[in-house]
């Protein structure tokens, strides 16, 4: 009877099964394995389709909140269908095939869709106070952001279901990390926003602000600029005008500048994403226009330093993408510093006469001179802590055996609400 088993599953016996196994297993792979792919890649991409939808419906109950809370009344069913209604709102852009007059082309666009913005808030909530209507536009714009990659990761898991097309898939798998944090980065921003509190694109305002010991006067639409004294010269320090949320019409407002003073030198300040491997917080010197967006205002910019032999520099503060959306993070904040002093070491440096210092980003948050900003700490403080508190736990994720083989499982980590 042992011998009968023996042969029956006896070391050649069981090499064959093996082998047969093996050529089973491969030949199913070989047919289905894209197959397997491509639904494991979609019941992966649902899971995190239902966390955006859930982000999606969280931007808009904040903004629901902050108008209930505000007017002091009921939002009505009415008021939330126009609401959803305006998440649907995209910009056409213009025809660039002849590429003269495209630039007047893209102001034009965007002033429409800034007065469309504005007519909507108005509309929503007509009793708000100015800098509230700009808080409340900009939070509408980031609850829109979220709708909008909810819409389009929805779009291309549908697609790959209905095609089984591979490019498609590898698309989702590559876009899928960037969209997870994009998507939950504009939910805080929405909340930022309605809260008026300082995204890390703030960073270019808060250094201006620091400098200016008045508010001056407004140049431009939400633009304002003060005369001071900085190095023993006469400089010139703008910004968007604050603390409600805006950018303001920085291209005029330089153009106007410069016929009124002839400016001779032109800093200006803003946050840049940064590369992996480099630190948030770190400060780098360039020549050019440091600015972000479509280009309409940086080409305005531009054309005054061309045109009238202006040396243009820029001084960056380094962050991660998501981060310029998010509440400023402590080391951004505290990079302020460094700015400082190399933009009045600039000014020493320069023969100019008559400088001007250009804080560029979202105000949001921060007031129009030094003495606006008394209390900005103390509001940060507690945001900071829970920075500080999720960046711990990080560190202690990262350390386990688990994250060093397979990395992190959430996408995300590094934000939190």
């Amino acid at each position: 009877m042992e011998t009968m088993l023996f042969g029956l599953f006896g070391p050649s016996e069981g090499n064959s099964i093996i082998n047969i196994l093996f050529y089973v297993i491969f030949i199913i792979f070989m047919i289905f394995g894209q197959k397997i792919m491509i639904l494991q890649t979609v019941w992966r991409c649902e899971a995190q389709l239902v966390k955006i939808k859930k982000w999606d419906e969280k931007a808009s109950s904040l903004m629901f909140k902050k108008i209930k809370a505000k007017t002091k009344k009921p939002v009505t069913g009415s008021m939330k269908q126009n609401f959803r209604n305006f998440m649907e709102f995209f910009i056409s852009t213009p025809v660039d095939i002849d590429p003269y007059g495209i630039l007047k082309k893209l102001e034009h666009v965007i002033d429409r869709s800034e007065n469309r913005f504005n007519h909507f808030i108005n509309k929503m909530v007509p009793d708000l106070k100015k800098e509230e209507k700009k808080d409340m536009k900009f939070a509408t714009m980031g609850a829109m952001g979220v709708h909008q990659i909810y819409k389009i990761l929805n779009h291309l898991i549908i697609t790959l279901r209905k095609t089984g097309n591979i490019q498609i898939m590898l698309i989702l798998q590559m876009y899928m990390p960037m969209l997870i944090k994009m998507a939950k980065s504009n939910v805080i921003a929405t909340k930022a926003f309605l809260d008026n509190i300082p995204i890390g694109d703030a960073i270019g305002p808060y250094v201006a602000a620091r400098l200016k010991t008045k508010k001056g006067e407004i140049i431009e639409e939400d633009v304002i600029v003060s005369k001071e004294k900085i190095g023993g010269k006469t400089v010139f320090v703008m910004k968007a005008e604050g603390p409600g949320s805006a950018l303001g019409k920085d291209g005029k407002a330089i153009e106007k500048l410069y016929k009124k003073e002839k400016i001779d030198y032109i800093i200006t300040i803003d946050a840049a994403g940064k590369m992996e491997g480099e630190k948030t917080g770190s400060v780098a010197e360039g020549v050019g226009v440091m600015m972000g967006g479509i280009g309409v205002d940086r080409s305005k910019i531009e054309e005054v330093g061309v045109k009238n032999d202006i040396p243009i520099d820029g001084i960056v503060v380094k962050m991660k993408p998501e981060e310029a959306s998010v509440p400023i993070v402590k080391k951004v904040f505290d990079a302020s510093d460094l700015v400082i002093e190399k933009v009045t070491n600039s000014i020493k440096e320069s023969d100019a006469k008559k400088i001007l210092v250009f804080g560029v980003g979202n105000t949001c948050g921060i007031g129009n001179h030094k003495g606006e900003l008394k209390g900005l700490e103390a509001k940060l403080n507690p945001i900071w802590e829970k920075q500080r508190k999720r960046e711990l736990e990080n560190k202690k994720k990262k350390k386990s055996l688990m994250y060093k083989i397979f990395g992190s499982p959430d996408e995300d980590e590094d934000l939190d609400f």
